[in-house]
């Protein structure tokens, strides 16, 4: 049974009586601060009228860490108020703030020299001028990302430049700009920067060329949709790049004709992460010869792979499969593997740790068995992605009571998981954090109530279930305090009053997706004094 620690119901009773505590600031360390700091916001709870009590109490010159996200009461007057504190930050992290402006980041920015992290995202009022009060010479991790519809032209490369002169540092780099900027952030950072993530779908040669020039310690890039780079470039930056371990190539269509595709035998050896999802490769021999060649590959993604096959999988594990962690290989498409290329990956990897078969319309899974069958590989599975129409019953069965160590499991469309597999899963994976159920019709109350006391859940999505009530939620809400999202979409018995409840009791803000037909009128919420539990009057 879950259950919840006394720590976080003794925060949780101060943040909904904080009036009652005048001598907060003398009572919490400053981890019990910072934390109901992060809750109070959290929960929508920082009140004009408490402001002064908060600010007094709470915002410390001792501050190392804030994390504030999707709280419409955090304004410039509230960052004010915190960089008046003195406070020497560490880490902070502003999302989706939409009453902050440059005012408000600029103060709590302002002279903040011992920054390690800041990441500021979806601050739609926020310009160019924030870089400006930004000076952290040990900042090694940086993330702007703006809304959707901000242009990536609203910083000037001189500006950008100018923030990378002053915060030297900077290793870890995500930032949403004008693809022209790439060569600025290589120049700017040169051997600092150790892993890039940008909007790469319109970069050119000229900009990877300037990441292998002035880059060589690159470790992690994510080249996503970079459809227009070509061989040439990509040699330079994989004999420059000696130390990279991650690298994504999906969708990268130039590179996959064949004139191009010779580039994958340029692969740094150093890698141990490799996406090429998407890639339009046919050619079998340069795949295979391509990724057997990389001694330390551990994990591997090849979803939507034309040269992939079962034939072409079989000579992949058999020589890397011994060593490979992470297979991935869901939804390959017109190209599909069956069974008989799964066997294989059952009989050469023997350490694998997670498992993407999703949407292999010929696949049964039952050649996978033997890794659930066998207690010592079981136990090392953690992820597991096995959404095939097709999948066997039996083999659904081992899997819910064979993997002790399964955090995240993907059950999504499978018409046959019903109330007994879950109940079964819950107790044989008291791990289980994240669950995909989408569409799953069969299952009920009955299993998400159970799964709900058994497993520490963070997410869960169970949209398209209609058997699914308030008393599901209710139960998630007593027992799941850490639960971060939850998908209800077509959820029509759950009312929008127990997801609001639901939001309330849980400790870090939850992202609820709840799209239903208009509900009834007469679903009015009542406490049964029997039991203490909320549930539908007009049900009783």
């Amino acid at each position: 049974m879950m259950v919840w620690k006394l720590s976080d119901l003794s925060l949780q009773c101060v943040e909904q009586n904080l009036a009652r505590y005048p001598d907060l600031g003398s009572s919490l360390p400053t981890m019990h601060k910072e934390m109901l700091i992060e809750r109070l916001a959290c929960h929508d709870h920082i009140y004009p009228d408490h402001l002064t009590h908060i600010s007094s109490n709470l915002f410390t010159a001792a501050l190392r860490h804030i994390n504030l996200q999707g709280c419409d009461q955090i304004t410039d007057v509230v960052l004010q108020l915190l960089g008046q504190s003195r406070c020497r930050l560490e880490v902070l992290l502003l999302s989706r703030l939409n009453n902050v402006t440059d005012l408000g980041v600029q103060a709590i920015t302002k002279d903040q020299n011992s920054l390690l992290v800041l990441h500021l995202e979806y601050l739609p009022y926020i310009t160019q001028k924030i870089l400006g009060s930004i000076v952290a010479p040990r900042l090694w991790s940086f993330k702007l990302v703006h809304t959707l519809n901000t242009s990536k032209t609203w910083c000037t490369a001189t500006t950008l430049s100018s923030f990378l002169s002053h915060n030297p540092s900077i290793k870890v780099l995500k930032i949403d700009t004008d693809i022209e900027h790439i060569p600025v952030i290589a120049r700017g950072l040169q051997t600092s920067l150790e892993e890039l993530k940008t909007c790469f779908q319109t970069v050119t040669d000229e900009g990877i060329e300037a990441l292998a020039q002035f880059c060589p310690n690159l470790r992690k890039l994510d080249l996503n949709g970079a459809k227009s780079v070509g061989k040439e470039s990509l040699i330079k930056l994989f004999q420059a790049c000696t130390q990279m371990v991650d690298l994504d190539l999906g969708y990268c269509n130039r590179i996959s004709v064949a004139s191009e595709c010779e580039v994958l035998w340029t692969l740094p050896q150093s890698l141990s992460c490799l996406s090429l999802c998407g890639l339009m490769l046919k050619d079998g021999e340069i795949l295979v010869e391509a990724v057997t060649r990389l001694p330390h590959l551990t994990s591997i993604k090849l979803c939507g792979v034309p040269a992939l096959s079962d034939d072409t999988l079989t000579r992949i594990v058999e020589k890397i499969g011994h060593k490979l962690l992470d297979l991935n290989l869901s939804g390959i498409g017109s190209h599909e593997i069956s069974d008989t290329g799964l066997k294989s990956v059952a009989k050469y990897c023997n350490v694998l740790t997670s498992i993407h078969i999703s949407l292999l319309r010929q696949v049964t899974g039952a050649t996978l068995l033997p890794i659930f069958v066998d207690y010592e590989r079981a136990l090392k599975i953690q992820k597991l992605s096995a959404n095939c129409k097709l999948i066997d019953v039996s083999t659904l069965d081992q899997i819910m009571s064979s993997c002790p160590n399964l955090n995240k499991l993907d059950l999504s469309g499978l018409n046959i998981v019903n109330d007994a597999m879950i109940i079964n899963l819950a107790d044989h994976s008291p791990k289980l954090t994240q669950l995909n159920l989408k569409g799953c019709k069969q299952v009920t109350d009955t299993a998400i109530c159970y799964l709900s006391g058994c497993c520490p859940l963070t997410s869960l999505c169970l949209s398209g279930l209609h058997a699914i009530t308030d008393k599901s939620i209710f139960s998630l809400a007593s027992s799941c305090p850490q639960l971060q999202e939850i998908y209800l979409n077509g959820c029509a018995n759950v009312s929008p009053v127990a997801v609001q409840y639901l939001k309330d009791c849980c400790l870090h803000r939850l992202f609820a997706k709840h799209n239903i037909p208009n509900a009834s009128p007469n679903q009015l919420m009542a406490k049964n004094l029997d039991t203490g539990e909320f549930c539908r009057a007009d049900l009783l």
